[in-house]
């Protein structure tokens, strides 16, 4: 096992890398997330928390919309209300929506003009030092299960997608660590294993794909 320093999109990635005997015969090793240090799941600012969400919804809808030549068009009923995705547990209500139009127009702007998305830069992990905190600041503030499992596995999803495509490695999440435990960030208040894992797959299959990078 060695430390491999990764920098994709400007942002450094400081990650353990492992390799399983059959990728080790390809050639291939893979993105082991260390779950003792740093941030597991969606950001703890709740205006953060808005930006990310929807610069994921903003993306999809943008390249809907170009693959479809259809106008350009931020959704004025979702861009306008911008309370799509919350839920209490992720503080200020008014502060969530700013950043929930932010992160649409922006990821609207870059799905439907076909530009380098950031997803490196907000959601993939940084380089991360020092101890980890005490005690879980999600579970202190009654974080939901659903939404922490997708997040974590979204941003460790885009991690890895990143690291494949930087080395020319074919796709292949299902076969990573990571997606086959599926259990980075569970804690007790977070309910049945299973139902985390279900979640924290669905969303590392979305984030690797999102940082490997789709096809136009």
């Amino acid at each position: 096992m060695m430390k491999l320093k990764l920098a994709t999109s400007g942002v450094a990635l400081a990650m353990m890398i492992g390799a399983t005997s059959s990728l080790a015969a390809r050639g291939q090793g893979q993105v082991r997330i260390d779950a003792q240090r740093g941030q597991q799941g969606g950001s703890l600012d709740p205006r953060q928390h808005g930006y990310e969400h929807a610069y994921r919804d903003g993306a999809d809808r943008g390249r809907f919309d170009r693959e479809h030549g259809l106008r350009y068009n931020l959704n004025a009923k979702i861009y306008t209300d911008a309370s799509n995705g919350y839920e209490p547990f992720m503080g200020n209500k008014s502060q969530y929506q700013q950043g929930y139009r932010e992160g649409y127009k922006l990821g609207y702007d870059s799905g439907y003009r076909g530009n380098a998305e950031q997803y490196g830069q907000i959601y993939g992990r940084p380089d991360v030092t020092g101890t980890p905190p005490a005690t879980d600041p999600y579970a202190s503030r009654r974080w939901g299960a659903t939404d922490m499992a997708f997040d974590t596995g979204y941003r460790d999803g885009v991690t890895s997608g990143q690291h494949d495509r930087s080395r020319n490695a074919r796709a292949d999440f299902e076969n990573s660590d990571a997606y086959r435990k599926a259990d980075h960030g569970h804690g007790g208040t977070y309910g049945d294993l299973a139902a985390y894992q279900a979640h924290y797959r669905s969303g590392y299959a979305r984030g690797y794909q999102d940082g490997f990078g789709r096809s136009n």
